[in-house]
């Protein structure tokens, strides 16, 4: 999978389980308001539904609020229900189910380029509210998706060595690193630090009073892991860090914005992926491109499960 499929693939994990935490919120209280309605007396004279929030003396109303929900999301959202029950109903009569182990092998897609594991999980929970469960259940519905489009459809070996000999670099991982730089405007201050730092200074300290690159000098110059082949770093960055152990520091280093003083955190070796899972990575690929576009999947499996619309979703 190329660097670009990986970041589209994270940007529909978040906007998919974006619109399902606000939908699902909008559907529960909607379906909750329409019991009281129905069972509660109508007063015309009072206003529908209990006050959730006011503000400048005014009172926002919990029918307001999901009205409100409805006219943005509802439309989106309740095909978004739909389409769960079918295919988890599909899957279920096809015999088809997600194991733990495809599952965390989709979601480490999304993971690439984050520090670790919990960094990736620590970022949708407080920028999205997103939990692990949750991201783990949408990288699970997707995968049963793929599954039933491609149910039937035949690869040849011969097909799938094919696309290996002419996409071999797609399966390697390439070497990474975890780097920290100090940034500054000219050669001389940078060896003055240089010197500092091999009497012992703090390299963190120091990026957070010295470096000039203000993306990297609030988090102490940390950079984070960037693969070897990354064609937003300077070469002579990378085949510098290429030359160090862990710990070390070198530079400096002349770039763009002046000169770089560069520490090894970690890194990782180039991993190549077994056989076995390249081969049914590459056979899904083919099998995907011969099969019917997943929303068609999904709008077969709605009329094939008898989905209708009851209520009217007001327009937005």
């Amino acid at each position: 999978m190329t660097r670009q499929e990986k970041g589209l693939w994270t940007a529909v994990i978040v906007l998919t389980l974006g619109m399902l935490v606000m939908g699902t919120v909008m559907v529960v209280q909607g379906m909750r308001s329409g019991r009281d309605d129905a069972d509660a007396p109508h007063d015309t004279g009072q206003e529908e539904g209990s006050a959730i929030a006011t503000i400048n003396g005014e009172v926002i109303t919990d029918k307001e609020w999901t009205d409100a929900l409805k006219r943005r999301y509802g439309s989106d959202m309740l095909l978004q229900m739909l389409n769960r029950k079918a295919v988890y109903a599909e899957a279920v009569d096809r015999d088809l189910t997600v194991t733990p182990e495809e599952i965390a092998k989709e979601l480490s897609v999304a993971m690439d380029g984050y520090d670790s594991e919990q960094a990736y999980f620590d970022e949708m929970k407080s920028q999205l509210g997103l939990t692990r469960q949750e991201l783990e259940l949408e990288a699970g519905y997707r995968l049963l998706l793929e599954k039933i489009a491609t149910s039937g459809i035949q690869v040849k070996d011969a097909d799938i060595e094919h696309y290996w000999d002419e996409h071999r670099e797609d399966y390697i991982s390439p070497e990474k690193y975890d780097l920290s730089m100090i940034m500054v405007e000219n050669e001389e201050q940078a060896d003055s630090l240089l010197d500092d730092l091999e009497q012992g200074a703090d390299f963190e300290d120091m990026a957070k009073a010295e470096s000039t690159d203000s993306f990297t000098r609030d988090a102490g110059g940390r950079l984070g892991w960037i693969e070897r082949n990354d064609p937003f770093q300077p070469e002579d960055v990378m085949s510098l860090a290429e030359q160090l152990d862990v710990g070390d520091i070198a530079g400096p280093v002349q770039v763009e914005d002046g000169f770089a003083i560069i520490k090894l955190n970690d890194k990782q070796d180039a991993q190549v992926q077994s056989a076995e899972e390249v081969r049914e990575d590459i056979r899904m690929q083919l099998a995907l491109s011969q099969a019917d576009p997943l929303p068609q999947v999904e709008e077969r499996l709605r009329n094939k499960y008898e989905a209708v619309i009851i209520a009217e979703i007001p327009a937005s």
